[in-house]
């Protein structure tokens, strides 16, 4: 069905494909960057417009400490960012972890950040391989988060639940499953936002980011508040027509050392 939000989607998935290829060439111009991949569904093959970025890198010796203290700035993360957000227990050993959310078309759009040592650094079952330098890293037959969770970094700091950037992060993640009509991670989510709605309220999600962000953070998350509300608004849109899922393809390919991808193309 075309539709303002069905547009709107199909340009997001547009611009995260570009993001991606910029995303890529900037971080493979950093000679301690040895290899590129995603996990996740972009991994698989089988994202849609709602779906997160999850990338990792594997780090050489090279890399100064700066990198690892804030991966963001020390990457260089192209796009506007609108906020980032600590969770030190999810980075692998000896490496580092980011989240951060970039605008893109005028949505947020969350990625996932993980550094992780050249030496130890392992591709899940389901990871696509996007750049190396030299040989590929090996590969486990695990999924990612299992595979993770045998490197861990030691670090059981959680990120701060009540963190204006927490709410934020977790109001996006309900409205993408409201918008697929995944009903019970919809109200897992609620759980955690402490929200007594029903899931496939939004005009609820709508009510915790004016009382939980706006209120607290006055203009600092301006951008990032009102992202968050266009992103509410097309889910609400798409979970009342009941659009089909349009699964998308990443549209990126490996690539080797000083060749990142110059245009779209499926790669399975």
């Amino acid at each position: 069905m075309n539709t303002p939000a069905a547009g709107a989607l199909a340009r997001l998935r547009q611009a995260r494909t570009a993001w991606l290829h910029q995303a890529l060439e900037v971080f493979s111009a950093h000679r301690f960057v040895e290899a590129v991949w995603v996990e996740g569904s972009l991994g698989r093959g089988d994202a849609d417009a709602f779906s997160d970025v999850d990338l990792v890198l594997a780090i050489g010796g090279s890399a100064p400490p700066s990198v690892f203290g804030d991966p963001i700035a020390g990457l260089g993360l192209p796009g506007r960012v609108l906020y980032t957000r600590d969770k030190p227990k999810n980075a692998p050993a000896d490496g580092a972890y980011r989240a951060a959310c970039v605008e893109l078309v005028a949505l947020p759009v969350l990625a996932d950040l993980y550094l992780w040592p050249a030496a130890t650094a392992t591709m899940s079952a389901t990871a696509r391989l996007l750049f190396q330098r030299g040989d590929p890293p090996p590969r486990s037959d695990l999924s990612f988060l299992p595979l993770i969770s045998q490197y861990p970094s030691g670090d059981t700091r959680d990120s701060d639940p009540y963190q204006p950037q927490t709410v934020l992060m977790l109001v996006q993640l309900a409205a993408k499953h409201l918008a697929r009509g995944d009903h019970e991670r919809e109200a897992a989510i609620r759980r955690q936002l402490r929200d007594p709605a029903h899931a496939g309220d939004a005009a609820a999600l709508r009510r915790l980011l004016a009382a939980r962000v706006d209120s607290m953070t006055g203009s600092s998350l301006e951008a990032a508040v009102t992202a968050v509300h266009r992103l509410i608004e097309i889910a609400e849109h798409q979970a009342a027509v009941a659009p089909e899922t349009a699964n998308s393809r990443s549209g990126l390919a490996t690539t080797t050392a000083g060749t990142p991808p110059t245009g779209p193309g499926t790669t399975s």
